[in-house]
């Protein structure tokens, strides 16, 4: 037997009640009830929307500060969740006045009505990506895909130096989608600085527009005239300077996902438009999404139109598209969030992968997926922290989200309109409110279910030996730590194996290692590993406590990092003796629980 705990910093934090960290997967089984009238999410949800529906009624004044000046926006947001098929009923959709004496489109939004979604388009390219492309494809680099780029070598020998060209046999479809292409952001004169009568006011040279390609001047004489070429536009990308080198620091480009989806269609021979449709539309029944202008009278009537319509809601170019072209709808958006979840389209283990970090970025609250935006929600009171996994849109008059939360096996999505300047900071102000009042309510409910499904006795006897063992929850110290399940009991055949050289007494709590999910034919399993690292969550953290004597990133290694250095480190005859296996009912109860190293299954009593 070998002892698990082999640096004494990994006990000082036992019953400090600082924060507590785990492990990235979920610490208990998502939440099944969001819908009913005794979950937390449903309560949070009606504090919520009673705070939206004082909008109209009330005046600036006195709106609730959370969301106050927020009425001058068009926004629908709704609700999903793996475990409750119910949750999708959870929606709200606001119509600003703009929207509702609106000449053209509808005058009242619901789960139906058709937005703008931005850059969530990136979301879907990406996704699409993800089903028609190999791995090998994903790290080809665009010099072998893109033929304007393939004689790339040749045009390089003129300008070798890496500060002057796109390096483009270094850029690949991988780099494009995870924002570390160090590609420009913008190709068209968006935002150049340039007029005729600007340049004795700034300073700068005149410049030769003679020398400026067909498609710039376009653009310059009228900026809603965005119907550059491919072949145009990838021109004016090569004539470019890089940013930084791929692979150095992520930074956000439509640029990326233009190049991204011209790849795709170059690679598959098919459109993005059908690529879109035969890989995520119809499999998800997204009905009405669409990636062109809608024309038909019903769909029109049942958009959103703020604005100039011919300005702001008409069709995108076709390589613009792939970056922000795509149109939805709330309940579309929650069937996409709903299938990323489930991995409907995608293998499971190919979702898991895809969910995850690839790079940081300076803040220590915000990583970055392919295309994600890893935001670290934590949550008030116990600091604990969950990843949510969103796609932000905002563009011209429109804007929304995708966000989808792993931890719970849930999510929601967001979308807004309107001519209003201050539209995007209020939308981030009804995000927030949202994600401040139902983050915490899932946590809720996810504790109390867990308490409910896997608190009790279970018991093995036979003639040669017995076996019992308890789980309770740990009121005492929710929510200070992560999990509150504990185990208070583990009788082996007399002997107290808590008490024994393997455990030393130490409280050892519950955190979930293995999702599982039954139906009403079959039992699912679920896997938890036993832990006493009760850690902070960064070495600062720890410094707060004199006896610790941790004074940096490396002294407070252990203490930060507990369950990373030490899961799996006691087996007996090779079997883990910190892991337990719990058989669930169709509803989530726990039916048995089996412990390899005793090489037992006990029934729950």
């Amino acid at each position: 037997m070998t002892m698990l705990f082999k640096v004494s910093l990994s006990l000082v934090l036992l019953n400090t009640g600082l924060v507590a960290s785990d492990y990235l997967i979920p610490t208990y089984p998502g939440p099944a009830d969001l819908n009913s009238n005794s979950s937390s999410v449903l309560k949070a949800w009606h504090n919520i929307t009673s705070d939206f529906d004082k909008l109209p009624r009330v005046g600036h004044l006195h709106q609730p500060e959370p969301v106050s000046g927020i009425d001058n926006i068009t926004f629908s947001i709704g609700l999903f969740s793996l475990n409750d098929p119910r949750a999708i009923q959870l929606q709200y959709h606001h119509t600003s006045p703009e929207t509702s004496t609106a000449e053209h489109g509808t005058r009242e939004v619901d789960a139906h009505s058709i937005y703008r979604i931005a850059s969530v388009s990136k979301l879907i390219t990406v996704l699409s990506g993800m089903i028609e492309l190999t791995e090998d494809d994903w790290n080809r680099p665009l010099s072998q895909i893109i033929p304007y780029f393939v004689q790339d070598r040749v045009r390089r020998v003129a300008v070798p130096n890496s500060t002057r060209k796109i390096q483009w046999d270094k850029v690949t479809l991988w780099s494009l989608a995870t924002q570390l292409s160090g590609i420009p952001t913008i190709a068209l004169p968006i935002g150049d600085l340039y007029s005729p009568q600007a340049t004795a006011e700034w300073g700068a040279p005149e410049v030769n527009i003679s020398a400026w390609s067909a498609c710039e001047v376009r653009y310059l004489a009228d900026q809603n005239d965005q119907y550059c070429s491919a072949e145009e536009t990838i021109a004016l990308i090569d004539g470019l300077l890089p940013n930084f080198l791929p692979w150095s620091t992520p930074v956000y480009s439509d640029l990326n996902f233009m190049l991204l989806g011209v790849a795709l269609s170059n690679l598959t021979g098919k459109s993005i438009s059908t690529i879109y449709r035969s890989s995520v539309f119809n499999p998800l029944d997204m009905k009405s999404t669409i990636d062109s202008h809608p024309t038909d009278s019903a769909e029109i009537a049942r958009s959103v139109i703020v604005g100039a319509p011919e300005a702001n809601f008409a069709a995108e170019p076709v390589i613009t598209t792939p970056s922000g072209g795509i149109l939805s709808t709330i309940s579309d958006l929650q069937k996409l969030g709903l299938g990323i979840l489930n991995s409907t389209l995608l293998p499971p283990g190919v979702t898991r992968k895809w969910m995850m970090p690839v790079s940081h970025t300076s803040s220590l609250s915000y990583s970055i997926g392919a295309p994600w935006e890893i935001h670290r929600f934590v949550h008030p009171g116990s600091g604990k922290v969950t990843d949510l996994y969103t796609k932000l849109g905002d563009s011209g008059f429109y804007g929304g989200s995708l966000v989808l939360v792993p931890e719970y096996e849930t999510g929601f999505a967001f979308l807004n309109a309107g001519t209003d300047g201050n539209r995007t900071t209020k939308a981030f102000k009804v995000l927030d409110h949202v994600t401040s009042n139902i983050l915490p309510a899932l946590e809720r409910q996810a504790v109390m279910e867990a308490k409910k499904n896997f608190v009790g006795s279970y018991k093995f006897s036979s003639e040669n030996f017995s076996v019992t063992l308890e789980v309770a929850f740990n009121a005492s110290t929710f929510p200070e730590v992560n999990s509150n399940l504990v185990l208070t009991k583990w009788n082996y055949n007399g002997t107290n194996v808590l008490t024994g050289p393997f455990f030393k007494g130490q409280q050892l709590r519950l955190e979930q290692s293995i999702p599982g999910r039954a139906n009403s034919t079959s039992v699912g399993t679920v896997a938890f590993q036993l832990s006493a690292n009760a850690q902070t969550s960064t070495y600062q953290d720890a410094m707060k406590i004199p006896e610790s004597s941790v004074y940096g990133p490396w002294t407070g290694f252990y203490l930060s990092n507990g369950d990373f250095a030490f899961t799996d480190n006691r087996r007996w005859a090779g079997f883990p003796a910190s892991t337990l296996l719990f058989d669930i009912d169709a509803k989530g109860k726990a039916i048995t629980c089996t412990l390899p190293a005793d090489r037992v299954t006990l029934k729950r009593v």
